[in-house]
């Protein structure tokens, strides 16, 4: 068997694709923690000082931001560059 010296650009595979979808997994999942924790934090601070309004509108971050992470956490996982 004959072996195979030097390496394949990732241009000319599907590697180039994976690793973009992974690079876009883990930033969503960077934006998911980040929209949690102002929404959570924001939201409860707001309330506590009588800003309804502001509290419902920051508190509503919070499922996007799950939303966001869950789909960071997929993708990433399903996207997973071989090493």
């Amino acid at each position: 068997m004959q072996e195979v010296v030097g390496s394949i650009p990732t241009s000319s595979t599907k590697l180039h694709g994976l690793t973009v979808m992974h690079r876009f997994g883990q930033l969503a999942v960077y934006l998911g923690i980040l929209l949690v924790a102002v929404g959570l934090v924001g939201g409860f601070t707001a309330m506590f000082r009588d800003a309804d309004g502001l509290a419902v509108n920051l508190l509503v971050l919070v499922p996007l931001g799950f939303a966001a992470l869950l789909t960071g956490v997929v993708v990433t996982q399903l996207h997973r560059p071989s090493e």
